[in-house]
């Protein structure tokens, strides 16, 4: 059990190293089409295995922020991404058409981990996904009508059939597994970890494999592209808790939307943009899935290491903070 909790801590790094040592090596892992798009299904899965239903249930009470975090998500990010990709791709129309699709997916999976990791409030960002779901497939494609010399031949019904096989469906069956056998969220806690840990580390082999000649050819844009990229990430991410901050939404609330608008499912961008867009197109969203991944690890591990510092009466102020940091203590704690 101990090396399933050291490979899911050090999965950001351990995806930096996959992405380079596959980029760098001159055989990889050549599979079926769909292997991607299944593994991460698969991810999504656990996901919805593992969801705390009862804390999805009061998040009634929540209506405003939840406002705040879908409404942020989808115009910072959205317009960052726009305004990157014109501003410095405008003449590289799959580069620009793969980072704008790389900040109009819905949130990743890791922002619940990392949400909770900070002591924010998990069940906004998972309610925040559920409804990022049905407004992605309908801002992806108004945000990539103008790219000069699109690329994209993706149709509304294409990018909605994506999103039904490899997000909607596997998340419904794992939350339908959940109900049905409570004690299987308990028994698949490790197994959730390792799944989701080897399942992302063999999609990010499998993608930089099948686009590393196309980011070969274009090998002179990769440090502009990175630089971008890390704007993309970290820009919406400040902007949004800051905002949050400034109109006085509570702390662990704060976190939560700060995670929910920066990180997105680049992974499962990068797998829409290797079969729609080409493999030059993937490069933003691989780029991006390994920067969002490692700072939000960062961001999360600062947060997590100033509520150990805070005292017993601070942290009995903010009792959803108390409760994740007992929880971190205490692994075989969480529900």
């Amino acid at each position: 059990m101990k090396y399933i909790e050291r490979l899911s801590k050090h999965l950001p790094t351990l995806i930096i190293i996959t992405a380079i040592v596959t980029y760098l090596s001159p055989v990889y892992i050549q599979t079926v089409s769909w292997l991607p798009s299944f593994l991460l299904g698969v991810v999504i899965f656990f996901t919805g295995l593992s969801m705390n239903l009862e804390a999805i249930r009061g998040i009634g009470k929540k209506k405003r922020v939840l406002v705040l975090a879908t409404f942020l998500k989808w115009t910072i990010t959205v317009f960052v991404s726009l305004g990157l990709a014109y501003l410095f791709f405008s003449q590289e129309p799959d580069i620009a058409a793969g980072l704008i699709l790389s900040g109009t997916v819905p949130s990743a999976t890791a922002a619940t981990l990392y949400t909770f990791l900070a002591g924010g409030n998990t069940a906004l960002v998972i309610i925040g996904s559920l409804i990022d779901t049905g407004i992605s497939p309908i801002v992806t494609l108004l945000a990539m009508m103008n790219i000069p010399g699109n690329p994209v031949t993706i149709t509304f019904i294409d990018l909605l059939q994506s999103f039904i096989f490899i997000v909607i469906l596997p998340l419904s069956v794992g939350i339908l597994v959940q109900r049905i056998y409570p004690q299987a969220v308990q028994y698949s806690r490790g197994l959730t970890k390792l799944g989701s840990s080897l399942s992302l580390l063999f999609i990010v082999h499998i993608i930089v494999g099948e686009g590393s000649e196309a980011i070969a050819s274009r090998i002179e844009v990769l440090p502009l592209l990175i630089a971008v990229i890390f704007i993309q990430v970290t820009l919406p991410m400040g902007l949004a808790y800051v905002i949050a901050n400034k109109i006085g939404v509570q702390a662990e609330d704060a976190k939560a939307t700060m995670f929910h608008v920066g990180l997105c499912n680049t992974a499962l961008a990068a797998i829409l943009a290797f079969e729609f867009i080409g493999e030059l197109g993937a490069a933003p969203p691989i780029i991006n899935t390994i920067i969002n991944l490692s700072f939000g690890s960062f961001l999360a591990n600062q947060f997590g290491k100033r509520l150990e510092r805070r005292g017993p009466k601070q942290r009995a102020a903010h009792p959803q903070e108390q409760r994740v940091t007992y929880q971190a203590k205490h692994p075989g704690s969480v529900k």
